[in-house]
């Protein structure tokens, strides 16, 4: 599938889940809710990089937004394995109800989320295989990001 083609098939997956909603269980886990997103805008940074500060928007990104809302040990998000190209760039924003480190395998990435100050972490998916999110310290599964 093109790069165009697999860009639609997201954008159309993300749409109709939004509108229709998907709920159930997985491994003991929480509802699933749409928050997978592929933005448009231009990039202005390449680097892997970590920050709490809250980010609403998505404005001068362009690359595909993972996001994941934790409240207990319910784990909210689109999908439990996100599947992006080598080379894409990602945006990881965790919303939790209590402090924690959010924690990107593989890429050793880190960020802290706290109530009200959501985790983001951008970088660019530069090694292919299979990485699991989680919240560090409760060992909390969020999704899986497939890097191909």
């Amino acid at each position: 599938m093109s790069r165009s083609g697999w860009l639609v098939m997201v954008g159309m997956l993300a749409v109709g889940s939004l509108l229709g909603g998907c709920g159930g269980d997985d491994e003991g886990g929480g509802a699933a809710a749409t928050t997978v997103a592929t933005t448009a805008a231009a990039s202005t940074s390449g680097a892997a990089t970590a920050s709490t500060e809250a980010a609403s928007t998505t404005a001068g990104f362009s690359g595909v937004l993972v996001e994941a809302k934790v409240t207990g040990s319910n784990v909210e998000t689109a999908s439990q394995r996100v599947r992006v190209d080598l080379g894409q760039k990602v945006r990881v924003q965790v919303e939790a109800d209590r402090a924690e480190e959010v924690h990107v395998h593989g890429y050793d990435l880190k960020g802290d989320v706290a109530p009200g100050k959501p985790a983001v972490i951008d970088f660019t998916a530069n090694v292919p295989g299979v990485f699991e999110v989680e919240l560090e310290e409760s060992s909390l599964k969020l999704f899986e990001l497939q890097v191909q």
